[in-house]
């Protein structure tokens, strides 16, 4: 829906341009009216108008000068100019001032409406998918960078979609790195304490380190680097040449790499880093894990700076469950289960069966009743953070399986207390369904109790979205889901009925009755009469007696 505004200084022509185009264009039109330039300047201060439709001659200032004002602050509303003269001079300035239109008023109602509907098909072009998937995708190229942090980051704490690990999304974003082949994790930490260090220059210091790194690392290797919260750098590489360089080889490159960074880092900035480097390589989809066995590696030399370290400078605590896979795994879920809650309020109930899956995959593994432990009661944390944030512990049910939740010693089975947490799931996207459900309803009925009550007054859609509070696009859509007919089309409809109940009082005059039903002039009320009958007011009422 568009918003158009009508300037006239005349009253009759501004109020029948309205209702011309109420009627006609109303469900698409949201249309608003103002009797000098001033006054629209007025209405356009505060909201976007998409159509200006503008007498040129008036007082003050002319319907050219207001083109020349709104086309500044508004490049995109499409200019159609109204005159009574045509005058050569008048179109040439029109059309300079970005005029998609010029009319005379002599030229007639169709010609107006084919000229407002052709503005609007125009509209309609621009907004077309294509046109926006076109510059969203313009824009993203622009911001390539950070969207390839955001991917990166998101891969290496396990948020990433399964169906964004393509080649397809690695093209769009530029990628070094080839996703469909087994890639490398290496970490660099900056030893200083952060907080010491203001943010542009741990900005500088990190992209200084890159700087080095990138120099040494490119004859043999290609890689993307991520900072991941402001602590520590993540290279992601591949050998370019695999062919030719063996795994001993390429990790003793990396570690000769890190050995020049570091003392290149610490003379060119007097600041200290450690590094730690994966033994393995692995496919783009446990890249979380990987990334959470690097840190785990940084954690057994806690207060140790400008180190290098890698799994095998640990043998005797692989196998333990912080250094093993599936305690890696545990690492990324925990990552993974910070967004439950958003999912949970969201209504978004498949992504929360694939985290709870997750969880029941993990269980499997974590056979230490403490590991066991901090899963769940992470995981049914997020759902007491949602059940009190939105006071849900009202609604007896759903506090009545939350409790159970917060009692795991009440289950007989670990898969028992998962199924308990995949009902809540649908009862709470059930609770907020229903919710959804009646809020529309409510709505609609109270947007259908005030036409009724108010058809003589004004009922525009922007006056009937300052009722329900809503704007009045939302608006028109829910109305149209609930009552298979379009606002303006229900308030016809009421006008209509009310009309022909009058029209059966014969003292009641016609042109009380479009007074009382808020039409201007009693012609347009036969005419919109005729509209939606066939017959006009005083020919239903000469046939009336018949019809009984």
């Amino acid at each position: 829906m568009y918003r158009m505004l009508i300037v006239d200084d005349e009253k009759l022509i501004v109020d029948g341009l309205y209702e011309l185009l109420l009627e006609y264009e109303g469900d698409r039109l949201n249309l608003l009216k103002a009797s000098s330039a001033r006054e629209a300047l007025e209405v356009l201060a505060d909201r976007k108008v998409d159509i200006l439709m503008t007498d040129i001659r008036m007082p003050k200032m002319s319907g050219l000068e207001l083109g020349d004002v709104v086309r500044k602050s508004w490049p995109d509303c499409r200019l159609i100019y109204l005159s009574g003269y045509d005058d050569f001079d008048f179109i040439h300035h029109a059309v300079k001032s970005g005029a998609q239109s010029y009319l005379l008023k002599s030229e007639g109602d169709e010609r107006i409406l084919e000229t407002v509907r052709q503005t609007i098909s125009e509209l309609d072009k621009r907004t077309e998918i294509q046109s926006l998937l076109k510059q969203a995708n313009d824009l993203r190229r622009q911001h390539i960078a950070h969207h390839r942090s955001l991917y990166l980051s998101d891969l290496l704490m396990g948020l990433l979609p399964e169906e964004e690990l393509t080649e397809i999304v690695s093209e769009t974003l530029g990628l070094a790195i080839d996703v469909s082949k087994p890639i490398r994790l290496a970490s660099i930490r900056l030893d200083a304490d952060s907080s010491t260090i203001r943010m542009r220059d741990k900005d500088i210091l990190f992209a200084a380190v890159l700087s080095v790194c990138g120099q040494y690392l490119a004859p043999l290797v290609r890689f993307e680097s991520v900072v991941m919260n402001r602590e520590v750098i993540v290279l992601l590489y591949q050998p370019i040449d695999e062919m030719y360089v063996s795994e001993e080889r390429l990790l003793a490159f990396i570690e000769g790499v890190f050995e020049t960074t570091s003392a290149t880092a610490l003379k060119s900035t007097g600041h200290t880093f450690s590094f730690a480097i994966g033994d393995k390589a692995s496919s783009l989809r446990d890249a979380a894990v990987q990334y959470a066995k690097l840190n785990m590696l940084f954690t057994q030399v806690y207060g140790e700076k400008q180190i290098i370290i890698r799994e095998r400078n640990f043998p005797h605590t692989i196998s333990t469950p912080m250094q093993s896979d599936a305690g890696a795994k545990v690492e990324v879920y925990l990552k993974k289960v910070s967004l439950l809650d958003m999912y949970l309020e969201t209504g978004r109930i498949q992504e929360v069966m694939q985290v709870l899956q997750e969880f029941r995959i993990l269980i499997a593994q974590a056979h230490a009743e403490e590991r066991y432990q901090e899963l769940y009661y992470a995981t049914a944390i997020r759902y007491l953070t949602v059940v009190n944030k939105y006071g849900l512990n009202r609604v007896a049910m759903i506090q009545e399986q939350m409790n159970r939740l917060m009692e795991p010693s009440g289950f007989n089975t670990r898969d028992e207390a998962i199924h308990a947490m995949e009902r809540l799931a649908i009862l709470l996207g059930d609770y907020y369904s229903s919710n959804s459900l009646k809020m529309r309803e409510d709505v609609v009925e109270k947007l259908k109790a005030f036409i009724e009550s108010h058809l003589s007054e004004d009922l525009s859609l922007t006056r009937l979205a300052e009722v329900v509070h809503f704007n009045p696009d939302y608006m028109s859509k829910l109305f149209k889901q609930s009552e298979q007919c379009t606002i303006t089309e229900y308030i016809s409809m009421l006008k209509i009925r009310q009309a022909k109940v009058w029209l059966a009082d014969p003292d009641i005059l016609v042109q009380q009755i479009a007074k009382d039903l808020n039409f201007t002039t009693a012609s347009y009320f036969s005419r919109y009469f005729k509209k939606e009958t066939g017959m006009t007011p005083q020919e239903f009422r000469a046939n009336r007696p018949s019809e009984k």
